[in-house]
């Protein structure tokens, strides 16, 4: 699942691919509660990523899509 996270006062945002959305959801959660300064991800490609918790204006969850293939 792609997950886009907007970085407040920059107009940037991060994408990654996470392979467990509610593992995601429960480890932001904590993150926004005080547990951490800096959230870290990894991707599948084996990418790190640290973005600071104040720093986050919004995240969203893109759903899962079928994928077409061929004419419709």
């Amino acid at each position: 699942m792609r997950v886009r996270i907007a970085l407040a006062e920059t107009g940037h945002d991060v994408e990654v691919e996470v392979e467990d959305a509610e593992a995601f959801m429960k480890e932001f959660e904590e993150a926004l509660g005080g547990a951490r300064a800096v959230l870290w991800l990894d991707d599948p490609d084996g990418h790190k990523y640290g973005v600071a918790v104040s720093k986050i204006a919004f995240v969203h969850l893109e759903g899962e899509r079928e994928r077409i293939v061929g004419f419709a």
